[in-house]
């Protein structure tokens, strides 16, 4: 009986994922078939792009070590308005700077200790998600978490070296975030938002549990993944890291994340997106593109439709964004155009395995419906 019932939940499972990822196919080909049509929606995606192709030739001008990340940071910390994008630059640069610090110091004593790095990563990790659901500085929480993981993995295997990359990690954000600022006050409009609401740190143990179970889930999450990435001898300890700061990077969903089925498209959203910008990437490393130019305008044509997608309307902004993500990652791997496939593949290669795993943990982690009304 239990053999058939699981066989039952597995088959379940596997149908409904698929049912997710047509869905989520269909609203990619709708979106992609409505660009250009709004204007609104239009202008975003170009001040996107301009944006991202500002801060990847700056972060090449000036040498720094990982100019994806600069790229990424020019798309994320953009919003509809100057001044949206000035204050989620602010947020975005104060938790950067605050997370090098954390992981450099840190750095002497976890990178000898692997069970003290994991615990250190949960902990930080779940502060981080927690912080998102409940601080209105929550971004500055995240990146603190976000940053601080990136210096301790990238370091992982040369100790010796977690304080330039913490140096180079804080340099590439500001770039993205002065590319960002610059680019959205130039071509965007200037007007206040509203401060955004937040129900504040006082209740998680109360009616706040529900984002300290996501917190906690989140951490068990990340540190599978490095103890998978290490039981397994998997190559790139770099792409560990890559694949959690992307991961981690992106908007919050749109409505929490309390049931097993918004967690379960989250996670099919990040898989196929990562799928979606690796394939086009790869395909764009094996035209063997070497003018500047171009492999730059192909850049900023992932950025435009990443951010036309991030915005839609048919519920896979995610999708987008995560597409846009791996994308850029994928095609930026230097000084310049990349002249070979292989580093590229190999980087997407490392990114989806590590994907693949949290989307594995993530289903298996998070309690069923049926499971969580019965708790209640």
């Amino acid at each position: 009986m239990n053999l058939r019932r699981f066989t039952r939940d597995v088959r379940d499972d596997i149908a409904e994922i698929g049912g997710m990822m047509a869905g989520a196919v269909d609203g990619y080909r709708r979106e992609l078939l409505e660009l250009g049509e709004d204007p609104a929606r239009t202008r975003q995606g170009l001040v996107a792009a301009c944006s991202v192709m500002l801060a990847t030739t700056l972060a090449l001008l000036f040498h720094l070590e990982a100019p994806w990340w600069a790229a990424i940071s020019g798309f994320m910390s953009l919003m509809a308005t100057g001044a949206g994008s000035l204050r989620r630059g602010t947020l975005r640069m104060i938790g950067t700077i605050a997370g090098a610090f954390v992981g450099f110091v840190m750095s002497r004593w976890l990178l000898y200790d692997q069970v003290a790095l994991c615990l250190f990563l949960a902990a930080v990790t779940m502060l981080g998600v927690v912080a998102m659901q409940v601080s209105p500085h929550g971004l500055a929480w995240l990146f603190l978490t976000i940053t601080s993981s990136l210096v301790l993995l990238s370091s992982l295997d040369q100790p010796q070296q977690a304080y330039s990359v913490a140096c180079y990690r804080t340099l590439e954000v500001a770039v993205g975030v002065a590319s960002a600022i610059i680019t959205a006050n130039l071509l965007q409009d200037w007007h206040a938002d509203p401060p955004p609401t937040a129900p504040g740190w006082r209740h998680l143990l109360g009616q706040q549990w529900p984002a300290v179970l996501h917190g906690a889930r989140s951490a068990i999450s990340v540190v599978a993944v490095i103890v998978v990435w290490i039981l397994l001898d998997l190559p790139q300890v770099s792409g560990m890291a890559i694949s959690i700061a992307v991961v981690m990077s992106a908007p919050a969903a749109p409505g929490g994340l309390d049931t097993r089925h918004s967690v379960a498209i989250r996670a099919v959203h990040r898989f196929l997106g990562c799928l979606l910008g690796g394939v086009v990437a790869l395909g764009c490393l094996a035209l063997s593109v070497t003018s500047f130019p171009w492999w730059l305008a192909m850049i900023g044509a992932a950025a435009w439709v990443g951010m036309h997608i991030q915005v839609g309307r048919h519920g896979v902004g995610y999708l987008g964004t995560q597409a846009a993500f791996v994308f850029i990652v994928t095609l930026v791997q230097g000084s310049e155009p990349p002249s070979s496939i292989m580093p590229g593949l190999d980087r997407f290669a490392g990114i989806a395995g590590g994907l693949g795993i949290l989307l594995i943990v993530s289903l298996l982690i998070w309690p069923t419906d049926a499971e969580q009304a019965e708790a209640r």
